[in-house]
Formats: C-alpha cells, structure tokens, sequence
C-alpha cells in the first residue's frame, strides 16, 4: 500500500513539471515593504535591531571594535603589500629617505601594531569562551577592558622599541 501512494506521489510530482503552467505561489496581500516602513514610522518604532535603541555595553563595543581591528589589518596587509611593490622591495630605504619627524613614525607604528595586538588578544579571549568560559557579566567586563589596557600598553611598548 506504501508503494503504491509512493509511486502516485512520484506520477504527480512529474506530471507537475511537465506542466506548461507555471506554478504560481503568492500571497494575496497589498502590503508591499514600503507600507511596513510607512506603518513602522506610523507607530513611531525603531528600525530593529539599531544602535540607538540598545544602551551601550563593553562586550558589543569591543565586539565591533575586534571586527574593525580585523579589516584594518587586512588593509595593512595589502597597503604593505603595495607598499613594497612600489618601493621595488626597498621599503625601508625609501621610509628613511623620507626623513619624516619622529611623531609620524610613532604614529604609524602604533596605528600598526594597536591593531594587531587587540586583535590577537581579544582572539585568546575569544578562544577562552569557546572553551565555555568567563560569560558571567562582571568577568566579561574585566576580561573586555583587561584586553584594551594591555593591548595599549603593549602597542606602546612596540612602537617605542621597534
């Protein structure tokens, strides 16, 4: 009996697309999206979810702020890439020929290694909470802004020395 309402399923199915109909599935409905936007305003809602709605907190903040570490390093990468290729891999020697003040080259060895070394280390903590752990509030909070001074601190220590 099961074999047989298989095979008028299947018999159906084909019949179906052999139609020379198309098949039309459609809701009858007049709301088009530019009545939703209209009734959303209407009933003065915000545009959910969004950024003034939600009182700011440290894990979404620095949870954006490690996204944009990442593209910014991403940038370096292929600026330095460029860079070099410009430079016919003498970099260094044209950097230098430049003689450029001091506080520009701080300036840009900290715009390099900042993002390098809160991206990695926000990555350590990310590994953490793969591993379930530290998703209490308060430990979040201080693990979020444990990561932001010793990433300053570090990127300082590095610009300074290097």
């Amino acid at each position: 009996m099961a074999g047989l309402q298989a095979s008028r399923r299947a018999l159906a199915l084909s019949r179906l697309c052999r139609s020379s109909s198309p098949l039309i599935l459609s809701r009858k409905s007049s709301s088009a999206p530019e009545d939703f936007f209209k009734r959303n305003d209407a009933l003065k809602r915000p545009m959910s979810p969004h950024v003034t709605v939600y009182k700011p907190q440290w894990t979404w903040v620095l949870s954006i702020f490690h996204r944009g570490t990442g593209v910014w390093l991403s940038f370096g990468v292929y600026a330095g890439a460029a860079a070099t290729y410009m430079t016919a891999g003498n970099l260094d020697a044209s950097l230098a020929a430049m003689s450029l003040p001091p506080l520009v080259g701080l300036l840009g060895k900290t715009s390099l290694s900042f993002p390098f070394v809160y991206h990695s280390l926000n990555g350590v903590r990310h590994l953490n909470w793969d591993r379930g752990e530290g998703f209490e509030i308060k430990t979040l909070e201080k693990q979020g802004v444990a990561v932001l001074a010793s990433s300053l601190l570090v990127s300082a220590l590095m610009a300074l020395l290097l």
